[in-house]
């Protein structure tokens, strides 16, 4: 399994095997290793049902995941787990107001580490099953959950901030793009926080609000054929199971190549962290009016500035 971010993207690699190291560490392994293939058999994912465990389940357990809700092979912490992981996966938007308070009282502290956990879960394999369809390789979480090396932040949020960082020094792709791009992964999972920011860099390469703003922003007829595709890629990968057809997948290869596509891949990934704050129902935006404008510096990390920093 050649996994393509090993070449474009090692840095992206390390940080986010540190990661799941991390979460491994915090988390109950069974709890992980159930919510692993029950988001598998969600995203259709046969792969990662071959790959490397996680934890140890029962083989009576493996064999009755699909119908876990009227099996009695599930204790109530199981199954609240697995609640919470089916609604992270199928629309994150319900979990507040769905089995959050219920998967709280079974898990108490352990919380905010398995919700962290699901972000890799789930998003991990929605991009595994995308740069295994763009490389031609099966990728698995094998490719990216094991080998950590150095010292393994106590606290999940920690890894995984790191590893966004790491996704934020990959710098190919014009930030317009980048920014359309985060824009629609933002609208899909209504994070009302994503939507108030406003990237300095794509404003000061020309973006401008109506662009930005739009729900469908190919619909203003300015967009290039490459960025139709990247925002046709979120669409692909977050809508359902992801699936490219061969129409997308001409589009893309024809206009990046690999490591852009990594980068565009991996900065999905990256934006896709809000589903975190959205499942605890803490993404409010922190401006009343306007926007919060954005930049991400030379280490990767996110930086609110005031509206100084731009150009035009």
């Amino acid at each position: 399994m050649a996994d393509p971010r090993a070449v474009e993207a090692p840095e992206v690699l390390g940080a986010l095997g540190v990661a799941c190291e991390s979460v491994r560490q915090a988390c109950d392994d069974t709890l992980l290793e159930l919510a692993r293939r029950r988001v598998a058999m969600l995203l259709n994912n046969d792969a990662e049902l071959q790959a490397k465990a996680w934890g140890e389940i029962s083989e009576r357990q493996n064999a009755e995941l699909s119908s876990w809700p009227t099996s009695d092979a599930f204790d109530e912490r199981q199954k609240a787990a697995l609640a919470l992981a089916e609604q992270f996966v199928i629309d994150v938007t319900g979990v507040l107001a769905g089995p959050l308070a219920a998967s709280f009282g079974a898990l108490g502290a352990e919380i905010g580490p398995f919700v962290q956990a699901l972000y890799l879960l789930d998003v991990g394999q929605r991009v595994d099953l995308v740069l295994s369809t763009l490389s031609g390789e099966t990728i698995t979480s094998e490719s990216w959950a094991w080998g950590a090396t150095g010292e393994i932040p106590a606290d999940p949020m920690v890894a995984i901030m790191a590893m966004l960082a790491a996704v934020g020094r990959l710098q190919a792709v014009d930030p317009i793009t980048k920014e359309l791009v985060r824009l629609r992964g933002a609208r899909l999972h209504e994070c009302r926080r994503c939507l108030s920011v406003r990237s300095v860099a794509a404003l000061n390469a020309g973006a401008d609000d109506d662009l930005l703003g739009a729900d469908d922003p190919s619909s203003t007829g300015t967009l290039a054929a490459a960025t139709t595709a990247a925002l046709d890629l979120v669409d692909a990968t977050f809508v359902g199971p992801p699936t490219i057809n061969q129409e997308l997948f001409g589009r893309l290869t024809q206009s990046y190549g690999s490591s852009e596509l990594v980068e565009l891949v991996s900065y999905m990934m990256r934006n896709a962290c809000n589903k975190i704050p959205v499942a605890f129902g803490v993404d409010d935006a922190i401006v009343e009016e306007g926007f919060e404008y954005q930049v991400i510096d030379a280490s990767g990390e996110t930086v609110t500035v005031d509206a100084s920093a731009l150009r035009n």
